[in-house]
């Protein structure tokens, strides 16, 4: 297993190992070859793809590629969910030249559309054939005039090449090896691609407006890998549950650094099995967004708190001695005899709730939004490491995280090797290295305005340092300021709501108003479990949104939030929307962040309902319309 170096010092000039990510590729295979790579499932049954036939598939199909007039620079789209077919159509865009363009697989239509159109793909490789008719339709209406060639995983007999879009099957694209002469033009290509050819166009994810593909070449991901590599310890005997979808730059870098590291990946099934994938997998870590950690810590607290009599009393007890070990060894302290023995005993509690998630985790990683104090502390009492990171798709993910033996909770820790911080006057965030993107995708004025002359990235996030830990406290363009001059964190507060149980999502507002507000959006699965166990007859998120008695908990929730905070920052109004917020209805990212700017306006007059209330009788009872329906 590599290590990372205890006295490593970055030179700007390192982390550029290879030249391109293919040699990055070819490079594993050479240490590697038959050695496990990808794990993936069919049929019921965990199958496993070694390195060396990961390489001979992607080859397969970049000899296709080329076969079908792919030229250098040509840019291909992947539409479709995580799976062993994604990353072997990456690896042989690469191989071809050309520039991969990710699209989220749920995303509507006409979303996933926008950014074919935008992209300017003249391919693209498709998950099923519900997709390829969408597209079909839409190319035949002259709404996607690029497109040529549509690859489809899953085939049901639609091929048609000779059509205006030609169709192939997936299975004959990476059925045949590359001619000799094929072969020859690929290896040329693997020399010719440099660090600063496109190699892949990431959208954002639309949650501060519209998606904007951010252009990343083969010198972002091949640093990123490095970097990673050099503060994670993880080797070939090391195995990833990937969660995430590969269409966001999260999972994407996740994946070319177990490339540079050798380890494992096993791609989980649909989001209900996800639980069961750890059973089987066993990883040893485990990346995901703060969502999957906070139902955790529900279920936990849920757990502790439903018990009765003896057992709730013992896993309080465990938890109590977790949480003290804890405190310890994040102050780096050596655990006193007597807490070492009360601790041992205490593990056999704990263990269970490690169990859940396959018994081998050495640690998990989180980004993508952040993630609450309280959930990483109680995740650390039972003996699981949650290291928090940061990034966007502009800086080919991840600029800092915290270390496996260098963390602080509740921060997203320090700077990778090479990329440089520094704080702006008002506290943003700017970030320089080699895994910053070379531009926005046909938009000059956005990349001008967050791209310098300097080559510093501006990140839109305020930030605080401290001992190199670096501390994110909220967006620049989401920080409130009410009409009384107070300013007002609004994820701090959404990340608190977030916590309790049956509240999935926040939405806080207040900017230039006299006090602050929130729309809320329950957790049906965990508000109808509390329905039966109080037996209050619920059948739905209707009957949750409109039952006294979960108004009554909403409360309670926001009750317990607002006494940790100042007067100004005080929820002093809330909304419980009419139904949950979705990415299917646009409140909701693939990552499942909110978009905030969708939720104002849709529940624009709700908001006005709350504040046209009386502020005193507000002040008096600690809520605002919380039975007034949303309307538009």
């Amino acid at each position: 297993m590599d290590e990372p170096p205890s006295d490593f010092v970055p030179r700007p000039a390192e982390g550029l190992l290879h030249r391109n990510v293919v040699a990055m590729h070819a490079a594993r295979v050479r240490r590697s070859a038959h050695q496990p790579a990808l794990r993936y499932k069919v049929g019921g049954v965990w199958r496993t793809m070694s390195w060396a036939q990961w390489e001979d598939a992607a080859s397969a199909l970049a000899a296709s590629l080329l076969r079908l007039g792919i030229a250098r620079g040509d840019r291909v789209a992947i539409l479709s969910r995580t799976r062993r077919e994604w990353v072997v159509a990456d690896l042989a865009i690469a191989m071809a030249g050309a520039v991969s363009v990710p699209v989220y697989p749920s995303l509507a239509p006409d979303q996933a559309q926008a950014i074919l159109a935008d992209s300017g793909a003249v391919a693209v490789v498709l998950e099923e054939a519900l997709g390829l008719e969408i597209i079909v339709q839409a190319h035949a209406r002259g709404e996607l005039s690029s497109l040529r060639t549509a690859i489809v995983i899953e085939d049901t007999g639609s091929s048609s090449p000779d059509g205006p879009l030609a169709v192939h099957a997936w299975d004959a694209a990476i059925a045949t090896p590359p001619s000799p002469e094929l072969a020859e033009r690929l290896q040329a290509l693997a020399t010719a691609i440099g660090p600063d050819d496109e190699m892949t166009y990431v959208y954002t994810s639309g949650a501060t407006g519209e998606p904007k593909g951010a252009v990343l070449c083969h010198r972002n991901l091949v640093y990123e890998a490095w970097a990673i590599k050099n503060v994670v310890p993880v080797g070939h005997m090391d195995e990833q549950l990937l969660v995430l979808p590969l269409a966001h730059i999260f999972a994407r870098h996740l994946l070319w650094a177990a490339v540079e590291q050798g380890a494992v990946s096993a791609f989980a099934e649909r989001e209900d099995r996800v639980m069961a994938n750890f059973i089987e997998i066993a990883p040893t870590f485990v990346a995901a967004v703060p969502r999957m950690y906070e139902r955790a810590y529900a279920r936990i607290v849920h757990d502790a708190s439903a018990r009765g009599g003896v057992g709730r009393a013992v896993l309080e007890r465990a938890l109590e001695i977790g949480r003290r070990a804890s405190q310890l060894r994040q102050r780096g302290e050596a655990l006193p005899t007597s807490l070492a023995l009360q601790l041992s005993l205490a593990d056999r509690v704990l263990r269970r709730i490690r169990d859940q998630f396959g018994g081998r985790i050495r640690f998990f990683v989180s980004g993508g939004a952040p993630l609450s104090r309280e959930v990483a502390e109680l995740f650390h009492a039972v003996g699981l490491l949650i290291l928090e990171g940061y990034g966007l798709s502009e800086s080919t993910g991840a600029t800092h995280v915290n270390r496996p033996d260098r963390f602080r909770f509740g921060t997203v820790g320090p700077a990778l090797p090479g990329c440089e911080t520094r704080l702006a006057e008002d506290g943003e965030v700017l970030l320089r290295g080699h895994n910053v993107m070379l531009r926005y995708h046909g938009r000059p004025q956005e990349t001008a305005e967050v791209l310098d002359d300097q080559g510093w990235l501006h990140t839109g996030d305020i930030g605080e340092l401290q001992d190199g830990f670096l501390r994110i406290t909220d967006r620049k363009k989401d920080l409130l300021k009410t009409s009384a001059g107070k300013y007002v964190a609004p994820l701090m507060l959404e990340k608190r709501l977030r916590l309790h149980e049956g509240i999935a999502h926040a939405t806080v507002c207040g900017d230039a108003r006299p006090f602050v507000v929130a729309l809320l959006s329950l957790d049906e699965e965990a508000m109808l479990a509390r329905s039966d166990r109080e037996g209050l007859g619920c059948h739905g998120y209707a009957d949750l949104a409109v039952h006294p008695r979960i108004r009554q908990i909403v409360q309670a929730h926001v009750d317990e939030v607002n006494a940790s905070l100042s007067r100004h920052e005080r929820i002093r109004g809330l909304h419980v929307v009419p139904r949950p917020y979705a990415e299917e209805t646009g409140e909701l990212t693939p990552t499942r962040k909110v978009k905030r700017g969708v939720v104002l306006q849709r529940y624009a007059a709700a908001i006005e309902a709350l504040y046209a209330s009386d502020p005193a009788e507000a002040s008096r009872s600690g809520v605002l319309g919380l039975g007034s329906p949303a309307r538009g």
